[in-house]
């Protein structure tokens, strides 16, 4: 059985968790792993921000075939039952939004293809 930390807590009460091999104390009490709390400490705090959950929530960038794929089969469910009303419609809004961005950029890249290729042209007027 392994060795408990002899220190006490902040409520007054022994500790009650398993002590680091080598020392008396666990990981939160030894005075010696100061450092390695803090890095523990920042590396969690960092996994909970927003935009880590929101990247690690994100999927892949889908097709146009394989977003209207996703969105039939939302619509059957919806359908179904088995998928509330409010999901899909939020599904149709975020897939609107990706169509739409999707659209913005092929955009933005004729038009630096064709700015590109019509450098120093006078358009008449």
């Amino acid at each position: 059985m392994a060795a408990r930390c002899v220190a006490t807590t902040k409520a007054g009460t022994p500790c009650r968790s398993g002590a680091v091999a080598g020392s008396a104390f666990c990981l939160m009490h030894d005075p010696t792993l100061r450092d390695v709390r803090t890095a523990a400490s920042r590396k969690g705090g960092y996994g909970k921000s927003n935009a880590v959950r929101a990247k690690k929530a994100m999927p892949p960038a889908m097709t146009t075939a394989e977003l209207l794929q996703q969105l039939s089969s939302v619509f059957e469910l919806t359908l179904a039952g088995v998928v509330e009303p409010g999901v899909g419609t939020a599904c149709g809004s975020l897939a609107r939004t990706l169509v739409t961005i999707r659209e913005t950029a092929e955009i933005e890249a004729r038009l630096a293809e064709l700015e590109a290729t019509t450098k120093g042209w006078k358009v008449p007027r």
